[in-house]
C-alpha cells in the first residue's frame, strides 16, 4: 500500500466520525498488512506499547487527577473571588475576570475543556445575567479557555516533550511568557469591546483586608502549579514525581483543607480521570505506529524537501508552518497533531534555527488556536453549548480574540526571546 492511499484512508475516516485513536491505528495496521514485508505487522504491537511505555508520560494521569480534584472541590470559585479583586472594577469587569481566572486555573487543570467545564458554568450565566451579549461571553469564555495548556503544567507539553526529547523543564519554563502574553491579548481586546459597547464594572468595594483575605483563599490552589513549576524548573522533582505530589496536595486540600470532597466523591473523580487518561494514551500508542510508518517511508525527509521546494526564506517558511499547523488544528485533535506531525517538523525548524524548546512553544499555541477554529472547534462548541447560543454567533464573536491570539503567535514565533529568555535564566538550555 503507498503512503498516498494511506494518507487518503486516514482523511476519510477522520471525516466519517472515527475516533482519531482508531483512525491512526486502523490506517497504520492496513498499511503494514499490505506491506512486503509481513514481519511488520506483528511489531505494530510492540510500536503501540513502547508509545505508551514512557516514565514522562506517567506523569499526564496524576496531572489530569490532579485537576479533576481540584475542580470538583470547588477550587474555581475562590480563584474567581481573587480575579475579581483585581480586575472587576475595570470596564467590563466580569469579562477581565473570565480572562484572569483562566490564566490562574490553566496552572491546575492545563486541559481547556476542564477550564471550560469549571468556569464556563460560573462566567456565562453570570456574564448574561450582568447584560453581556450572550455570544460575547460564550466567545470570551471559549477563547481565555486555550491559555490552559499553554500555561504549565500541560498535558500536551508533556506529550511534545515525551515524543521529541526536549527537557519537560525547559518546555513549562518557555510556555510560561507566551500563555501571560496570550490573557493579556485577550484582556486588551475586552478592554477595547468593553468601552464601545458600554458593558458594566462590577461594584467591588476592595480595602487591604478584604484584599489580603482574597489573596489568603486563593493562596492554597495557586500553590499547587506553583509546587509543580517550582520543583521541575529546579530539578526537585521529576515530571512525574511532580505530577505525584500535586494529586497528594489536591487532594489534602480539597479533602482536609477545605473540607469540600468526602471519600465517596472520589470514585467519579477517579472514574473520569482514568477514561482521559486512557484516551490520551490509545492516542498516544495509536500515534507511535504511525509515526513508525512515516519512518519507514521517510516522511520527515519529504516534508523537509516539499517545503524547501517552495521558498527558502526563513520568515516565509515560518509562516508556512504555522499556517499548516493551524490548519492542522482545525481537524485534528492536539495531542494526535504533536505526536505525528512534531518529529516530522522540528528537523525542518532546527535547520532554519528554531530552538526544538522554542518550536515546542510555538507548536501548541498553534494547535490551541485550532481549538476555537472550525469545524473542530471544541472549546466553541462546549461554551455555545452552555450559553445556548447558535455556534455561528459565537464564531463571528470569537474573531477579535483570534486577531490577538495570532499577533501573539506572530510574536513568539519571530522574537525568540519571549520563550527562550526564562529557561536560559533557569540554566535548563
Amino acid at each position: 500500500m503507498s503512503l498516498t492511499l494511506m494518507t487518503l484512508i486516514f482523511v476519510l475516516l477522520l471525516v466519517a466520525g472515527m475516533p482519531v485513536a482508531f483512525v491512526m491505528g486502523f490506517s497504520a495496521s492496513l498499511y503494514l498488512l499490505f506491506s512486503p514485508q509481513a514481519s511488520f505487522l506483528d511489531m505494530a504491537p510492540q510500536k503501540l506499547f513502547a508509545g505508551m511505555d514512557s516514565f514522562i508520560l506517567m506523569c499526564i494521569p496524576y496531572f489530569i487527577l490532579a485537576g479533576e480534584i481540584m475542580t470538583r472541590g470547588k477550587i474555581a470559585d475562590r480563584i474567581v473571588d481573587f480575579s475579581n479583586l483585581i480586575v472587576g472594577r475595570w470596564r467590563g469587569g466580569l469579562a477581565h475576570v473570565n480572562v484572569l481566572a483562566s490564566m490562574l486555573f490553566a496552572g491546575i487543570t492545563g486541559v481547556a475543556l476542564g477550564d471550560i467545564a469549571a468556569l464556563g458554568s460560573i462566567f456565562i450565566p453570570a456574564m448574561k445575567k450582568q447584560g453581556y451579549d450572550s455570544s460575547f461571553a460564550a466567545a470570551v469564555t471559549a477563547s481565555s479557555s486555550i491559555i490552559g495548556p499553554i500555561i504549565p503544567p500541560s498535558m500536551i507539553i508533556v506529550i511534545y516533550g515525551a515524543v521529541t526529547s526536549v527537557s519537560i523543564g525547559a518546555l513549562f519554563a518557555a510556555a510560561i511568557v507566551p500563555g501571560i502574553l496570550m490573557g493579556l491579548s485577550q484582556m486588551l481586546i475586552v478592554a477595547f469591546l468593553a468601552r464601545r459597547r458600554r458593558y458594566p464594572k462590577i461594584q467591588v468595594s476592595v480595602t487591604p483586608s478584604r484584599l489580603l483575605l482574597g489573596a489568603k483563599d486563593a493562596f492554597v490552589p495557586l500553590m499547587m502549579p506553583a509546587i509543580i513549576l517550582f520543583g521541575i524548573l529546579f530539578g526537585i522533582f521529576t515530571p512525574t514525581e511532580a505530577a505525584g505530589v500535586a494529586v497528594l496536595y489536591a487532594f489534602i486540600v480539597a479533602t482536609f483543607f477545605y473540607r469540600a470532597l468526602s471519600l465517596r466523591d472520589y470514585g467519579p473523580i477517579f472514574r473520569t480521570a482514568f477514561f482521559f487518561s486512557a484516551k490520551l494514551l490509545i492516542i498516544v500508542g495509536c500515534g507511535s505506529i504511525l509515526s513508525w510508518v512515516f519512518g519507514i517511508e521517510n516522511v520527515p525527509e519529504k516534508v523537509k524537501t516539499l517545503f524547501y521546494s517552495i521558498t527558502h526564506n526563513r520568515v516565509i517558511l515560518l509562516m508556512m508552518i504555522n499556517l499548516f499547523l493551524i490548519l492542522l488544528g482545525m481537524w485534528l485533535d492536539c495531542s494526535a497533531s504533536i505526536i505525528l506531525f512534531a518529529p516530522m517538523l522540528m528537523p525542518l525548524a532546527m535547520e532554519i534555527g528554531i530552538d526544538p524548546v522554542q518550536f515546542g512553544v510555538i507548536m501548541i499555541v498553534n494547535l490551541n488556536i485550532g481549538l476555537l477554529t472550525p469545524p473542530l472547534a471544541i472549546c466553541l462548541f462546549a461554551a455555545a453549548d452552555i450559553s445556548r447560543d447558535p455556534v455561528i454567533k459565537v464564531i463571528i464573536a470569537v474573531l477579535p480574540f483570534l486577531v490577538a491570539c495570532v499577533v501573539t503567535l506572530t510574536l513568539i514565533t519571530y522574537v525568540p526571546q519571549f520563550t527562550m529568555t526564562l529557561p536560559r535564566w533557569l540554566g535548563l538550555l
